[in-house]
């Protein structure tokens, strides 16, 4: 008799073929935490304290920089009461239809799990039945009528959008500090490693620039970088980073200017994690 685990090993070798993309077991995983409330910010550091591992460790399995055993996606799935073939369910494509739900006079967008067609549900149950060509969910009334499909599941996902911080930093382990800091605190952040990356997408609330980047061999300074993020957002938080003063490879004058041209924030390397989030905080309420 084969073991559950067998069994969904060979479930997910069968959608992994029909599926181009890597990390199947991280995108089941962040779709049960959705569905659990677990915002988006939190997921790594939810797996790490449920696996007992560092952040680091739980932060490349969520971002698919590192495979998962089946053992821990059991552990993840049985923490949340559900079992790890509810776990890859969750992700196959025709596992969750788009569809909207009112809720006091408003229109939700929502994705459901449709179930079974059947003809004698109670009254309260959660329906499905689809109007115009869209699904959307309500409650049974007591009128008989014809078969509805009813709704297993319905995933609603908070829409209120955090602060997104760019992290320029060519130091991988500064940066993944910096980014499990800025994280923790509420924002969502993503990494560049490169001036010219970043300066090519300049759409975030704030940013936190390491001012001394190395570029081919050679150190490039965030001071057009900075002066581009100006040009399109005047207000936005910047704060400046450096530990190369003292190197020669910044230079204090230049930084100076910067500072009072652009209205920045700066900071010596290494510097305090909670000072700096809390530096990032207060620009926000007085900007």
């Amino acid at each position: 008799m084969k073991s559950e685990s067998s069994d969904i090993s060979a479930e997910m070798s069968v959608m992994r073929a029909d599926d181009d993309e890597v990390g199947l077991a991280s995108r089941c995983v962040a779709l049960l935490l959705a569905r659990h409330g677990i915002p988006k910010y939190r997921y790594a550091v939810t797996v790490s304290e449920i696996l007992g591992l560092s952040y680091s460790a739980g932060n490349r399995r969520m971002t698919m920089a590192s495979s998962w055993s089946l053992e821990e996606l059991k552990r993840i799935a049985e923490h949340f009461n559900e079992t790890l073939e509810e776990l890859i369910a969750s992700y196959r494509a025709d596992a969750f239809t788009e569809a909207s739900i009112v809720i006091n006079g408003h229109i939700i967008p929502c994705r459901i799990q449709l179930g079974h067609l059947s003809a004698n549900v109670l009254p309260g149950t959660l329906i499905a039945k689809k109007i115009d060509e869209k699904w959307q969910v309500m409650t049974a009334d007591a009128k008989p009528g014809a078969p509805v499909h009813l709704v297993s599941r319905v995933w609603i996902e908070n829409t209120s959008r955090k602060r997104r911080i760019a992290i320029l930093e060519d130091h991988a382990d500064t940066a993944e500090t910096i980014l499990q800091y800025v994280e923790t605190a509420g924002f969502e952040a993503e990494i560049f490693n490169d001036v010219h990356a970043l300066a090519d997408n300049i759409s975030f609330d704030a940013y936190i620039l390491d001012w001394v980047i190395k570029a081919e061999n050679r150190p490039q300074t965030a001071f057009e970088l900075v002066s581009k993020i100006r040009a399109t957002d005047v207000y936005c938080p910047i704060v400046i980073l450096t530990g190369e003063i003292n190197t020669g490879n910044a230079d204090a004058d230049s930084i100076a200017v910067a500072l009072t041209r652009y209205d920045l924030k700066f900071f010596t390397k290494p510097v305090s994690m909670p000072i700096l989030i809390a530096a990032l905080n207060s620009s926000f309420k007085t900007g």
